[in-house]
């Protein structure tokens, strides 16, 4: 963190001026008024890395996509209306055939072996990018925090996609949700 202090105040780096309507100079000094941001340029750079990391530059009036997905926006109470429409094996069900679809007609790379564990952060961190809630991996244990969607349809799609099966283990808190790897999955479309 250090080294990245001192690089951000070098005159080597590329500075750019801007300059903002009174609302976004309203909005900025709330944040800075409520630490939720250190100063001015944190913000800015922070939206600006997020706003790479979604790929907005290819977003369009009323089509918001992060690479050849399209995103979209909706209340979390409606997201857990559809999920709790279903039960848990429809979920898994309907997220084993994601999960193939995904493999097949947006296989990020042929060549990676998600069944390799040191492979599973690229998955996980994609859906950290699109919102699903934050993983952490020690090898082949999965720690999940702010799940977005239903555990039966995120396990019905790890375990399709990453070709494992998972044993869900509780824990005291409810909002974290912990997967270990049990033994590797020996087709996709199979479920025991």
């Amino acid at each position: 963190m250090k080294k990245y202090k001192e690089q951000r105040w070098s005159k080597d780096l590329n500075d750019i001026t801007i300059p903002l309507d009174d609302d976004l100079d309203r909005y900025l000094k709330f944040l800075e008024k409520n630490k939720l941001v250190r100063n001015r340029e944190d913000a800015a750079l922070a939206a600006l890395r997020i706003y790479k990391k979604l790929n907005m530059q290819d977003w369009l009036p009323y089509v918001y996509r992060t690479g050849t997905e399209r995103v979209l926006l909706m209340g979390q109470s409606m997201l857990r209306d559809i999920f709790t429409s279903m039960s848990k094996d429809k979920l898994y069900n309907l997220a084993r055939v994601s999960a193939l679809k995904r493999r097949m007609i947006d296989p990020m790379d042929p060549e990676i072996d998600f069944r390799e564990t040191d492979n599973w952060d690229i998955i996980l961190s994609e859906l950290e990018n699109l919102g699903w809630g934050k993983f952490t991996r020690d090898g082949d244990v999965i720690m999940v925090e702010f799940l977005g969607v239903s555990m039966a349809y995120l396990r019905g799609y790890l375990e399709n996609l990453l070709g494992a099966e998972f044993k869900l283990h509780q824990t005291r808190s409810g909002d974290v949700h912990v997967l270990s790897k049990e033994k590797d999955k020996a087709q996709v479309w199979g479920r025991s």
